[in-house]
């Protein structure tokens, strides 16, 4: 667990403006920092940074917060990561306390096994007395500059590994926390990479963090990746991507190959925008990473079956972040080193600046691959169209797809559409029914369920259901950009409207700009605490930060203020970097503070008056005193109402105030 002494060191060494400019240019207008967004396509720029808070907030996409929820959003990592990896940036040591810090081996730790391994293993490459490797490096063309460079190495096995280790200090345990060796019951550690050629995998930094191995000979498994550690996620990491990085950037363009030597002889040949995975397809965290740096992305095939399923596994992504997807397809099954070997990379750079648009490809192949000149075949390509656009049916754009499996089947529209929601539904009932028999599966493999009766087995069996759904449900709402802490949070201080009127939006609005200004100039609102305890808050979670604020010493320093915010709501970066109007308003600071509290005087006098006309219309009160008093109330608000909206009306260039005569 990571202390909260800690936290504040690491988010007090991070400077935001830096941290931002890391990815994308950064320009300054007045006192605030503006750009364009690293995590949604756009040409404006809308990405808003507060230097004296050290929050931001991005206007086209929504999200926001401080360094911590930047990292997270930027590198996909999860709130205690995000912190880890901006004390590693600081040159921070983490004190983490509790299970963490007594079962783990820490992250610098492992990273120090890794170098120190891929040291080993490259000076054995280079000097041992074992020349098998540097044969089989010379057979595919790959010299010794080139070993350097990429810093390749060999690993006998036999132990080697471990004794080095060993001798230089690591523990058995640290040595198993990196994955690079494996313990066997009674027998001690064994070496995980045994006779194989070895190619160091680095992070984003150059830090080496992991390894794959491939095997001389024959044998299987071909190629071998170091397993998930703390440090490395294959379905994260990129090969070949801290070499990458800059010409990536310089050309807002990235090749994606499959394999290790691929990446190697691509950025050997000059192309040198060049990333690979890491036994995976492209996952949607590679997508994000790569388009914080890239606008378009081509995914460079074997010439094979595997190549086309690829591509039809990284159509979901099409649509992400205005994302150019594309594909090319080498000729002959050969793959990127052998087409670079035979042909060279100029032939390569030509192939890939006709790379075909990702979805064009996959319905070209679909054409291909159908027999259109049957019914039979013609139902059979409607099904493959239909599955193959599954992960874009919540799209705006899917009416253009069910077009474009028309216009290949020879149907219209309507059956095309027709058609794909019974394909829909059937793929999600298969779904549903893997999931189930997996749940199964591993519950029936439970030493305590097999000594269960039939019966028991039958009854819990049929809970696995509610699970997934149960799953399904946090899968959508994560989807959606909700998480069960963002939830609970929201809780903890009170509900949050989920159905709100229109009145109540432009609260809203009106609140957050409040909080955002109050944030910067606590002192400057104390005069006020009298009207805002008057304001019937759309948010409770606004009120609450509202009123810690100001609960806090005059003459308190940002730092202070955001803190006391925090401690209240988790959420209070994201509001406090919402509000525009004291970067945007060509008012003083005076006159927005009084605008703002006009305007929610005013929306929480219309709301009020909309009760009670609703009150009087439907005749609820059944004495003559009680509904007098709700007329003189109406009669006293309507005025009020009156007074705020031509306070308002001269400096509502912020808010869309609602007009003095509604509600009257």
């Amino acid at each position: 667990m990571i202390t909260d002494e800690d936290k504040d060191r690491v988010r007090a060494a991070t400077d935001l403006v830096q941290l931002v400019q890391e990815t994308v240019e950064v320009r300054q207008r007045g006192q605030e920092f503006w750009c364009c967004c690293p995590f949604h396509g756009e040409k404006t720029p809308s990405f808003h940074i507060i230097p004296s808070t050290q929050v931001w907030h991005c206007f086209g996409c929504g999200l926001g917060g401080d360094c911590f929820a930047y990292i997270m959003h930027r590198e996909n990592l999860s709130f205690p990561e995000s912190i880890r990896f901006l004390a590693e940036r600081a040159g921070i040591e983490l004190e983490e306390r509790g299970e963490r810090s007594s079962s783990g081996t820490k992250r610098s730790r492992i990273m120090d096994v890794c170098e120190a391994t891929a040291s080993f293993y490259h000076t054995l490459l280079m000097r041992g007395k074992d020349g098998r490797a540097r044969d089989y490096f010379r057979s595919r063309g790959i010299g010794r500059e080139v070993c350097q460079r990429y810093r390749l190495g060999f690993a006998p096995g036999h132990g080697a590994l471990v004794a080095h280790l060993g001798g230089a200090g690591y523990t058995p345990h640290e040595m198993v926390d990196a994955n690079v060796a494996l313990a066997r019951d009674g027998s001690g550690l064994i070496d995980r990479f045994f006779d194989r050629v070895i190619f160091p995998i680095f992070d984003e930094q150059g830090r080496c963090i992991a390894f794959g191995g491939r095997i001389m000979g024959e044998g299987q498994p071909k190629y071998l990746n170091t397993a998930e550690t703390s440090i490395f996620h294959k379905k994260r990491n990129l090969y070949g991507f801290n070499w990458a990085k800059e010409h990536v950037v310089a050309k807002a363009e990235v090749i994606v190959v499959e394999g290790y030597t691929d990446a190697i002889a691509c950025y050997e040949a000059g192309i040198r925008n060049v990333v690979a995975t890491l036994g995976t397809a492209l996952t949607e965290h590679h997508v994000k990473t790569l388009t914080r740096f890239a606008k378009r992305v081509i995914y460079l095939f074997d010439g094979d079956a595997a190549g086309q399923a690829a591509a039809e596994r990284a159509l979901r992504f099409i649509e992400r972040d205005s994302i150019d997807l594309r594909c090319a397809i080498l000729p002959d099954n050969l793959d990127p080193m052998e087409f670079v070997t035979e042909r060279g990379g100029e032939a390569l750079r030509e192939r890939l600046d006709r790379s075909e648009e990702l979805l064009a490809f996959v319905f070209r192949k679909l054409e291909e691959k159908s027999n259109l000149g049957t019914p039979a075949g013609r139902v059979k390509a409607l099904e493959d169209g239909c599955r193959l656009i599954f992960p874009l049916r919540e799209s705006y754009m899917v009416d253009a797809y069910y077009m474009r499996i028309a216009d290949l089947v020879g149907l219209d529209i309507a059956a095309v559409r027709n058609s794909a929601a019974r394909v829909f539904q059937q793929i999600q009932h298969e779904k549903q029914v893997a999931q189930r028999r997996d749940g199964q599966r591993v519950h029936m493999l439970s030493p305590s369920t097999r000594k269960r009766s039939d019966v028991d087995r039958a009854a819990r069996t049929t809970r696995i259901e509610p699970d997934f759904a149960e799953r399904e449900l946090a899968d959508s709402l994560e989807a959606h950009g909700a998480s069960p802490s963002a939830m609970a949070s929201d809780r903890g201080v009170g509900e949050r409207p989920t159905c709100l009127s229109d009145l109540e939006r432009r609260a809203l609005v009106g609140e957050r700009e409040l909080i955002s200004l109050l944030t910067l100039y606590p002192d400057m609102f104390r005069p006020f605490a009298e009207r805002i305890t008057q304001i019937e808050w759309v948010d409770s979670r606004h009120e609450a930060i509202a009123w810690a604020i100001l609960a806090t010493p005059s003459g308190s320093e940002p730092s202070v203020v955001m803190a006391a915010a925090r401690a209240v709501c988790p959420q209070a970066d994201q509001v406090a970097a919402g509000g525009t109007i004291s970067s945007t308003s060509v008012h003083p600071t005076e006159t927005n503070i009084a605008f703002l509290l006009d305007a929610l005087e005013l929306y929480t006098v219309r709301r009020r008056l909309r009760a009670t006309q609703a009150q009087l219309r439907q005749d609820r009160c059944s004495q003559a005193d009680e509904r007098r008093e709700l007329m003189i109330r109406a009669s006293q608000d309507t005025e009020r109402l009156r007074e705020l909206a031509r306070a308002v009306e001269g400096v509502a260039d912020q808010l869309d105030a609602p007009s003095s005569d509604e509600g009257a």
